[in-house]
């Protein structure tokens, strides 16, 4: 039996890091209250976004990975 399961994502955080804004959103595998994945956006440019990172990413984190 092929049971898939709906992901949505939401937007849980905005992170300021060194003048610019970025968005942090939770990818939540149906009912689950915790974030599967998360996602990182800048906010001045939606074209610039980073995937299925693990962690919630801290503010050195940003730095490498929007860098």
């Amino acid at each position: 039996m092929d049971v898939q399961v709906k992901s949505h994502e939401r937007a849980i955080a905005i992170l300021g890091v060194d003048g610019e804004n970025f968005q942090v959103s939770g990818v939540y595998q149906g009912s689950a209250r915790k974030p599967s994945s998360y996602i990182l956006t800048r906010t001045g440019d939606k074209s610039v976004t980073v995937r299925d990172l693990s962690d919630f990413p801290s503010h050195q984190d940003v730095r490498e990975l929007m860098g």
